[in-house]
């Protein structure tokens, strides 16, 4: 990526401010203004995250609110309430008051000298959730969001729940989220009443995952937690990558409840901004972000704008691994979301294991999946923060193997997808609570099978995720299954297959007993959005990658991720590890040093899904001469039949003693999970 020093505007250091809010607590910030500010009035590019604007954020953030500068905007980082330097506790899933805060921030950005009124919000992740739900507010100041990897629903694009299924990730977001929020403030920002700030954080901490559990449904609690797209007014830059399970549907959703001028890109990424993206290519993403607020904020040709609705990476032959630095493809492009272009085609299920157009006779298989099913699933959202990591989903073939599969013959002609594929599946199970797992997968002539998409449905969400509908055990139903959007091109020669489960550990939490499917054959299918070739493809060009100069940061020592498997044969059992080191830096001229580090262990006993165990420690270290403080969480989600069994216990050291200690346990009833 190329580091840009000179722009059309000088713009001034980054400096630290407070934004009152209008109970009396203050919120840290930091300020990139534009020279240009002195003497005419700028828009501001806002961005509001809870992850410390002051230290490890920093680097990142003076490259992109550095670059808004450097374009003659002021660029303004929040740190959310009770998070970095910023007084007061940050909820659990506290969207309204979060929003509350930056309708206040909106306020107090107007008010400045250096401000024209108008703001537009940028960010990722939890930044792009700050920006759409924002906007589901319909503050008079905004005028543009540019959203990336973003959940305009929290259920639905959930840390903790995917299809009404219990994420076993749940605990990690938890943990992780809990560590977050016992972290400290920067004694040098706040003085002498850090440690009172901190130990009202710690006090307040909780794992959040307990207040998600008690709610498995999509009920009043997560509907007062989604964004109304009738309410938002401003035009968005829907943003994310395939590689993002967790969050790549929201793009298409958000285009077609939002309709022109808003428009998308989804790249090959993982939970990436794109011009840090991995898997590659990277892309001019700042560049692509300015154009977007220039032409909200100063009257740029808007009549003239003919841009695409969507531009998407068409992947095309991508490795079976689970690391690659760049997706082998092209960007493709509609003119519309939902394109009328693309169209369904109707993939019959049918008996022999044979993927048809044409739907053969009714026949039945069935089919008890082994509870490790899924261990080249690989991670829910990659983010690869330090650097080449097991995180992609692996070659498919063992899993294929365990699953019900259906094939297609060699394909005699390229075939491209765009968009959502939805499986119709007709079925019977023999339990009352079950789940089911769908992979669409590419089979190259040797064999490798590489995961494009996949769907899991909590069954007894079958009616929806508003309530649980027990099955009837021998019953016959027929379900729709929406997998994850996609976009790929199958290549001359290779095979489609289509795999079915009950299981895909450890991404989803096993149901309470073994479920055996009956599946349905040519009544089942799946339908594939096919995309025709469009000859314009070939000209679309990106931006190169490109940011302005990082804040300083020293790194004192490397951070590192591990992925492992260990397979006890006498016991059955099998363990899955993930370690993740951050390393040691030291962060600007502050002297402030940070490191963190956790490990994630989620276990089972192959046909016992009531031996599922999920835990997870992370230590936070932060330091600064004779000033050092220290935060640990550790974490545990295990269950019975009826019951989840969460507990959990925060430590804070001061030096080398213990000046906090709290512990959680609660028993939470598994509604239909």
């Amino acid at each position: 990526m190329k580091t840009v020093a000179r722009f059309a505007h000088a713009a001034d250091p980054a400096v630290d401010c407070w934004i009152p809010m209008p109970d009396g607590a203050r919120l840290a910030a930091r300020l990139w203004l534009p020279e240009i500010a002195s003497r005419a009035r700028v828009p501001t590019i806002l961005e509001v995250l809870p992850y410390r604007c002051r230290d490890i954020y920093s680097p990142r953030d003076a490259m992109n609110h550095g670059w808004f500068a450097g374009h003659g905007y002021a660029g303004l980082r929040i740190d959310i309430r009770g998070t970095g330097d910023s007084d007061g506790q940050q909820g659990v899933f506290a969207m309204r008051a979060e929003q509350d805060d930056t309708l206040a921030v909106l306020e107090w950005i107007a008010a400045q000298p250096w401000s024209d009124g108008q703001v537009g919000m940028f960010g990722l992740s939890w930044g792009g959730f700050q920006a759409i739900q924002t906007a589901h507010r319909a503050p008079p100041q905004l005028k543009a969001i540019v959203p990336c990897s973003f959940a305009p629903d929290r259920y639905r694009y959930s840390q903790v729940f995917r299809g009404g299924c219990v994420l076993l990730r749940s605990l990690r977001w938890s943990t992780q989220m809990q560590g977050y929020k016992s972290r400290p403030p920067d004694p040098l920002a706040v003085g002498e009443r850090w440690r009172a700030m901190w130990l009202e954080r710690l006090e307040g901490d909780a794992p959040q995952v307990a207040a998600a559990l008690r709610h498995p449904t999509r009920d009043a609690y997560w509907a007062e937690r989604a964004i109304d797209y009738d309410r938002v007014r401003v035009p968005c830059l829907a943003v994310s990558g395939w590689a993002d399970g967790a969050y790549v549907g929201s793009v298409s959703e958000t285009l077609a409840r939002l309709g022109p001028p808003s428009r998308g890109i989804v790249g090959p990424w993982g939970h990436r901004f794109p011009h840090l993206a991995v898997p590659g290519p990277a892309i001019g993403f700042l560049q692509e972000s300015v154009r977007w607020f220039d032409r909200w904020m100063r009257g740029g040709e808007r009549a003239r704008d003919r841009s695409p609705a969507l531009i998407a990476w068409m992947a095309e032959r991508l490795p079976t691994s689970a690391w690659y630095p760049e997706a082998p493809g092209r960007w493709v492009a509609e003119s519309e979301w939902p394109s009328a272009r693309i169209r369904p085609v109707r993939y019959a299920l049918n008996d022999g294991g044979l993927l048809d157009t044409r739907r053969g006779r009714t026949g039945r298989i069935s089919a008890c999946t082994p509870q490790t099913l899924g261990l080249d699933c690989g991670e829910l959202m990659p983010w690869f923060q330090h650097g080449a990591s097991a995180e992609l989903p692996g070659d498919q073939r063992a899993d294929d193997g365990q699953s019900i599969t259906f094939d297609s013959v060699p394909l005699t002609r390229r075939c491209e997808i765009l968009g959502t594929p939805q499986a119709t599946l007709v079925l019977q199970v023999d339990r009352p609570v079950a789940f089911v797992c769908v992979r669409l997968c590419d089979v190259a002539p040797g064999g490798a099978s590489t995961r494009v998409s996949y769907g899991v449905l909590n069954l007894t969400h079958r009616d929806g995720h508003e309530r649980v509908v027990p099955l009837v055990p021998g019953r016959r139903y027929r379900v729709r299954v929406p997998l994850i959007d996609t976009g790929y091109a199958f290549a001359r020669g290779h095979r489609i297959r289509v795999a079915v489960s009950t299981t895909y550990w450890p991404l989803i939490w096993p149901s309470p007993e073994p479920v055996t499917i009956t599946l349905v054959t040519g009544a089942s299918s799946i339908d594939l959005p096919v995309r025709p070739p469009r000859a314009a493809d070939r000209a679309l060009r990106f931006d190169p990658p490109s940011a302005a100069t990082p804040a300083p940061r020293t790194v004192l020592s490397p951070g590192s991720r591990r992925r492992t498997l260990t397979r006890d044969l006498a016991r059955g059992e099998t363990v899955v590890e993930i370690t993740d080191a951050s390393g040691r830096s030291r962060y600007g001229t502050s002297g402030l040093e940070a490191e963190s580090s956790t490990v994630e262990r989620y276990r089972i006993v192959d046909d016992d899904p009531l031996s599922c165990v999920a835990v997870m420690s992370g230590t936070w270290q932060f330091a600064r001469g004779d000033w050092q403080v220290t935060t640990r969480v550790e974490s545990e989600l295990a269950c019975t039949r009826r019951h989840f069994l969460l507990s959990a216990k925060v430590d804070g050291y001061e030096g080398g003693a213990r000046v906090f200690e709290r512990a959680f346990s609660e028993k939470i009833r598994r509604n239909g999970n």
